[in-house]
């Protein structure tokens, strides 16, 4: 075993230890303890969560927020929110004190209090990859028993639609349990962003306002291979041009998994920026006239825009066996290409009415209910608890 596995261990021999001595320390009626991506900044449901909470007048100078980052993501936070140590002794403190925990992603090793309050908002919502119990069988021993234990722990689950309610029944260990089913909280701000945030945005990814843009954002692969990020970017900017007009810059988005290791993966700062490290998907969604994705939720997502949705993926049949899908490809309303050339034919024949009368008919089936409200619904449901 060497040091570094060695430490690790040991923190977590502490943190277990400290999670149960902390069991005689009261919960503080005000704290809510939040948790995005295991330790990531200020981000998605929990971040439009806590907005609306800091904007409440009758909460005004009574909440004690604490957020548990990573080092280095605490400059992210806003007046109001706190910052502690993801993983140290004072983040098992601050969580075992906490009225209310938020989170988007499992939590390992915890001790929950039959007075505190656990929302889990998930972070893949409606997603077209199998996931938890569906999955069991591609997912490591360790994980399942902590998804099942989280599971038991969870008060109340966010969903956006009748599909993504009946998979939290069926995969998360969740059949009996509160499901707010009113949208997601990051979502709001596709109904909500002015033309001022727009502007902003643009600002900070550097990107004028005479540019189009097509956001390619593709999911990871387990073992980390780049290969399937062979989409041609400048002959996208091409195609998109001739098919719409004007000038057209692609925004590269990659999964944190895989963003260092890709290095940019040839961004010349104006056809193709590397947008990889912006905090905030959602606000990047607000500027974009297209999304190029391959398996990823941010179809389920962007789709609400009325904007149109394509897929690339030329690693289809590999990743079918490798993760295998919850809803079939083929079902999707989206067109898919598997190579450029495919590509640059998809985007010749795009037919906007067509595309939105199927993306209608698919949201009609699937129940989505994002409305721009869902954060406000969430934020009531932790006031009441407070």
């Amino acid at each position: 075993m060497n040091l570094q596995r060695l430490t690790e261990v040991a923190g977590g021999v502490v943190r277990r230890v400290c999670w149960q001595l902390f069991r005689i320390c009261p919960v503080k009626k005000n704290k809510i303890a939040v948790v995005s991506f295991f330790g990531r900044g200020y981000s998605d449901n929990p971040k439009y969560i806590t907005d609306v909470l800091l904007r409440d007048p009758d909460l005004a100078g009574k909440l004690d927020i604490r957020w548990m980052t990573k080092k280095g993501e605490e400059t992210s936070l806003p007046d109001g929110v706190r910052a502690v140590r993801f993983g140290s002794v004072a983040y098992v403190y601050h969580m075992s004190t906490a009225k209310i925990w938020i989170d988007n992603a499992r939590k390992y090793y915890t001790v929950k209090k039959k007075n505190q309050y656990y929302m889990q908002t998930w972070h893949g919502a409606f997603g077209l990859k199998k996931i938890e119990a569906d999955a069991a069988d591609t997912l490591p021993a360790g994980y399942l028993r902590m998804a099942q234990r989280d599971a038991r722990f969870t008060d109340v689950m966010l969903s956006n639609s009748k599909t993504l309610t009946k998979l939290y029944r069926e995969a998360f260990w969740f059949p009996q349990g509160e499901i707010i089913e009113n949208g997601l909280p990051r979502n709001d701000i596709l109904f909500s962003a002015t033309e001022a945030d727009r502007r902003r945005t643009r600002r900070e990814i550097g990107v004028k306002e005479d540019r189009r843009i097509c956001l390619y954002a593709p999911t990871f692969r387990n073992d980390g291979r780049l290969g399937a990020y062979d989409l041609d970017y400048p002959r996208l900017a091409k195609a998109l041009a001739g098919r719409f007009g004007g000038e057209w810059t692609v925004l590269l988005r990659l999964h944190p998994n895989v963003a260092k290791a890709a290095g940019g993966l040839a961004a010349d700062g104006k056809t193709v920026v590397d947008v990889s490290a912006f905090p905030d998907i959602q606000r990047l969604y607000t500027v974009s006239d297209a999304v190029v994705t391959d398996y990823s939720s941010v179809m389920f997502d962007f789709m609400q825009t009325g904007r149109p949705v394509l897929l690339y993926a030329s690693d289809l049949e590999s990743y079918r066996k490798e993760r295998d899908f919850f809803i079939p490809p083929d079902s999707l309303p989206f067109p898919m290409a598997q190579d450029n050339d495919g590509m640059e034919a998809l985007i010749a024949a795009f037919d906007p009415e067509a595309e939105q009368k199927k993306t209608a008919a698919f949201i009609e089936k699937h129940g989505f209910c994002d409305s721009g409200h869902a954060a406000e619904t969430a934020a009531a449901w932790i006031k009441e608890k407070l």
